[in-house]
């Protein structure tokens, strides 16, 4: 499941949420107010690091283009 990290409008408190795509924005566990989701930077794991080019392709010649 996704983090969402928000912002109180009212009171400012800064907290993170982990839940559902769909699940609706959660109130302010402080003061009970509406949040704003806050921009963040996406996070990279494993499972999103670069693909191998080891295996042929365009750099290799495989491609039949000649490099």
């Amino acid at each position: 499941m996704p983090t969402y990290d928000y912002q109180c409008q009212s009171c400012r408190h800064e907290f993170t949420v982990t839940h559902k795509i769909a699940d609706p924005a959660p109130r302010c566990p402080q003061c009970g107010g509406e949040v704003r989701k806050k921009l963040s930077a996406p996070a990279i794991g494993k499972s999103a690091a670069a693909p191998s080019f080891s295996g042929g392709g365009c750099g290799s010649g495989a491609c039949g283009h000649k490099h």
